[in-house]
């Protein structure tokens, strides 16, 4: 885990996020067997008429805990699927390594 200044400059690929931890679970394991942790991370609205934006960021250990407010770059990956209709799919995921 990596925590810089808001002002870095962030790579390609990535971004950074400050907010408020929400929830953290663990909820599988990669190919060799180490966790997959999942944090939801609420960012503060725009405005007091906004409502906060939540993402998702996957990693292979906890990045923190509940409430616990932090800043973080993550990075911006994605992984097509084609659904039983033959569309496909481009969902992207937030990845700290």
């Amino acid at each position: 885990m990596t925590e810089k200044a808001q002002t870095s400059t962030p790579k390609p690929g990535t971004l950074w996020l400050s907010g408020r931890i929400q929830s953290t679970q663990q909820v599988g394991t990669d190919k060799d067997d180490f966790p997959i942790i999942e944090t939801i991370v609420v960012t503060p609205a725009a405005d007091p008429y906004s409502h906060p934006n939540r993402y998702c960021i996957m990693s292979r250990s906890k990045i923190g805990k509940k409430d616990e407010d932090l800043t973080i770059e993550v990075e911006v990956q994605c992984r097509p699927w084609k659904d039983s209709k033959g569309r496909w799919h481009y969902p992207h995921y937030l990845w700290i390594e």
